[in-house]
Parts: structure tokens; C-alpha cells; sequence
């Protein structure tokens, strides 16, 4: 498995639930003391991971791309 890619996603994961924890808490639906938004921090990091590791063993990456060869001309 690719070990950066699991940790890359999440990291990412982690931003991405902790934003969204702060947006629950600046809007008023969850209060800054719940333990709600520590438990969404720490499945942000948990759900990120998961994604990371499927897309680590499907294999490949985005910036891989196979390119076609130009067909020759005859003359």
C-alpha cells in the first residue's frame, strides 16, 4: 500500500471534518463543549484514512496519465 497516500487523505479528512465541526459550533447547532465535535474530528481522520487506503490499493494516481502514441505517416 502506498503509506502517503493513506496519510495524505487523512490529513485532509481531518480539515475537512474539523471545518465542518467549526461551522456547526459558529452557526449554534452543536455547543463548543459537546464531545460531538471532537468525535467528528477524530472521524474525519478515520474516514480519510479508509478513502486514502481504497485508493491506494485500486493503484494509479491522477497525475499518471498514459498517453497514446502518434501514429506515423506514411509517405
Amino acid at each position: 500500500m502506498k503509506l502517503g497516500r493513506i496519510i495524505g487523505t487523512a490529513l485532509l479528512g481531518l480539515l475537512l471534518f474539523v471545518f465542518v465541526a467549526i461551522d456547526l459550533v459558529l452557526f449554534g447547532v452543536v455547543a463548543l463543549d459537546s464531545a460531538f465535535v471532537s468525535v467528528l474530528a477524530v472521524m474525519g481522520l478515520v474516514l480519510g484514512a479508509i478513502v486514502g487506503a481504497m485508493a491506494a490499493r485500486r493503484g494509479g494516481s491522477a497525475g499518471e496519465a498514459t498517453v497514446a502514441p502518434e501514429p506515423s505517416v506514411a509517405s
